[in-house]
């Protein structure tokens, strides 16, 4: 089965250092097959790797984590940006452009920035991101997982990546060699997810760049 890095960030995420070419370098060292790149509100460093990218074999999937009134979700496979950020429009703008509404980390009450995905929310949902490698408390991803197959979701991992270390730490994985591919196998629930928890000296870079971009 072929992996995919279902959820990454260039350094057009303020939080991120990464360079996109350096994605695209660092994916293909590590055997994975495609990206998603999730910027927060941004689609331009997905644009710029769209640009660089020669490799026809390589899958570019271009998504955005999006800040809602309620907290951050995926939309994944848009073209732009929602106009609004309250979660239902967010949600029904996302699929109009054939996109797909994932939750990240929904149970990681460490980030304030997180989802608290409700009951009443599922119908606006498509996937939940099962295993988000910046959990590092097991139960959230451990919550995830079980709310996704309770309500008969579709489920994502992805790293999460802001540092080059932790690409590819989680992925999606299908059978199949496009994009195309990976989207039926995807909606039709025959993706398999794996990978592992960043270590938790993580949080310590993570700390490290938050004082070098305040210090800009």
């Amino acid at each position: 089965m072929n992996r995919i890095e279902f959820h990454c960030h260039t350094k057009y995420s303020k939080c991120s250092n990464l360079e996109p070419k350096q994605i695209l370098k660092l994916c293909k060292y590590r055997g994975l097959q495609g990206v998603v790149i999730c910027d927060h509100n941004t689609l331009e460093g997905v644009s710029i790797l769209k640009k660089i990218l020669s490799d026809d074999e390589f899958i570019l999937i271009t998504g955005m984590e999006i800040t809602t009134n309620r907290g951050e979700i995926l939309g994944v496979w848009i073209e732009e940006s929602p106009s609004t950020n309250e979660f239902p429009e967010v949600a029904e703008e996302i699929r109009q452009q054939g996109g797909m509404v994932i939750i990240p980390h929904p149970f990681d009450h460490i980030r304030t920035s997180a989802f608290k995905v409700r009951e009443d929310d599922v119908k606006y949902i498509d996937a939940i991101e099962v295993l988000n490698s910046r959990c590092m408390w097991p139960n959230g991803n451990k919550k995830a997982l079980t709310f996704a197959n309770e309500h008969s979701l579709l489920k994502s991992a992805g790293s999460d990546a802001h540092f080059s270390s932790e690409i590819g730490t989680a992925w999606t994985s299908f059978n199949g060699n496009t994009e195309d591919e990976l989207l039926r196998a995807f909606k039709g629930g025959k993706t398999e997810i794996g990978g592992k928890t960043a270590p938790f000296s993580l949080f310590f870079r993570m700390a490290a760049h938050k004082v070098k971009q305040t210090l800009k």
